[in-house]
């Protein structure tokens, strides 16, 4: 109805107010006409959503913190803040971008990335990336991806019940998309006619501003991860010089991302075949690597007249963590017999110290070992979780990648 046809509607019940009611009764007239018009202003959910679009096309420069976090089965597994910025003037292509994370910097100057990494003490520079691969979920992949969602008549949108962030009231809109996903890297909507799943996609925005605070992707069947968008400045200032990186270390290695790509392709392929002398050659009742917790080493010669299952994991690895609960109970359940369980770490990318906090965010409750990366790679073992089943001899019996609880109960079964 528009807001001349309202006028005409309610002006002879005005006139009913001013001059016949007495002072309570007009008080409370005026209080339901407030609510029945405030019926009638009130914003349709895709004209929120719009209207966030729209904020968002004002942007000329925008800087913000945001927290990102992955998290599976209910378990936070990986989590980081950090700081962007965005420019998003006089182009019509990616935006120039600056990510400050830990220690790792990285530069989008419209043209090429360059990429500092404090800790390895090196910049990584490529002309020819691709653009959009560290914009998972920032502001600038939901000003793109929000009006092809409104567009696309296989996203459904529903609104949920409203939030607080940051002590700010916050719409919240779940994004469905039938038989599709959000392609984050093309920042495009990808849809499979003949399948049959949907994608559900979490919106949170300041009712306020009109300005996302967080969204939330789904990340495999039981996981998902977030990001946050606070502290937003739209009149901060950078330095001009920082698009051309000369604030980096002068001290730092200078490669390409090509050449960066090798070195960590060259150093996985190293973490798995190990000493090529070695290789198959070692028994696996000849190691011996630490207990995590205590720092003691574990013999495996010991096994003998035990069955003992092994996994081999690492840090960040979201179908480890999925498999947690389910080896939690195994554990519990086979204790009393003659059955050992051990995890075992094989990156060895973190200090001790990390992986021990890591380990208790994740709720392992079976003992882990770590510095596995010489037993992985004499047993060829290069993804995670992969499983290692010993008989009460030390011979291994099972060894396969994947969790699949059935299969590894019914072999424990056949030798405890």
């Amino acid at each position: 109805m528009s807001l001349k046809k309202i006028t005409l509607k309610y002006s002879s019940f005005l006139d009913k107010i001013k001059t016949q009611l007495n002072p309570m009764k007009k008080l409370s007239c005026l209080a339901a006409l407030i609510l029945t018009l405030s019926g009638y202003c009130q914003k349709s959910d895709r004209q929120i959503l719009m209207t966030t679009i729209d904020e968002l096309n004002k942007i000329e420069t925008v800087h913000y913190q945001t927290k990102n976090e992955s998290i599976e089965s209910g378990v936070t597994f990986q989590e980081f803040d950090a700081s962007v910025f965005f420019d998003f003037r006089n182009t019509t292509t990616t935006p120039r971008y600056y990510l400050e994370q830990d220690e790792m910097e990285l530069i989008f100057d419209g043209q090429r990335h360059i990429m500092s990494l404090s800790d390895e003490k090196i910049i990584v520079t490529n002309n020819k990336p691709n653009v959009n691969n560290p914009l998972l979920l920032s502001l600038y992949s939901i000003k793109v991806l929000l009006p092809q969602m409104l567009q696309n008549k296989n996203v459904t949108i529903s609104r949920k019940k409203d939030t607080l962030i940051n002590n700010s009231k916050n719409y919240v809109f779940e994004l469905s998309f039938k038989n599709g996903y959000l392609d984050f890297n093309k920042l495009t909507l990808t849809y499979f006619p003949e399948a049959n799943f949907q994608s559900n996609y979490l919106l949170m925005v300041d009712k306020l501003s009109y300005l996302p605070t967080k969204m939330i992707m789904p990340n495999g069947d039981t996981g998902s991860i977030s990001s946050t968008y606070d502290n937003l400045d739209f009149n901060y200032v950078v330095d001009g010089d920082i698009w051309s990186g000369n604030q980096f270390s002068s001290d730092y290695e200078k490669i390409t991302f090509e050449e960066y790509y090798n070195r960590m392709q060259a150093k996985m392929t190293s973490n798995l075949k190990g000493n090529k002398n070695e290789i198959g050659k070692r028994k696996i009742t000849d190691w011996k690597i630490p207990n995590l917790k205590t720092d003691e080493l574990i013999d495996f010669s010991t096994f003998e007249g035990k069955v003992v299952l092994l996994e081999f994991w690492f840090k960040f690895c979201g179908p480890c963590v999925k498999a947690i609960p389910q080896l939690n109970s195994m554990n519990e359940k086979y204790k009393n017999e003659d059955f050992l369980m051990y995890g075992v770490e094989f990156h060895e990318n973190d200090p001790r110290k990390n992986l021990l906090e890591y380990i208790s965010k994740i709720g392992i409750n079976y003992s882990t070992l770590y510095k596995g990366k010489e037993i992985a790679a004499n047993f060829s073992i290069g993804s995670a979780p992969t499983f290692m089943i010993l008989d009460k001899k030390g011979n291994i019996v099972f060894l396969e990648s994947g969790f699949d609880q059935s299969k590894i109960e019914k072999i424990l079964k056949d030798y405890l």
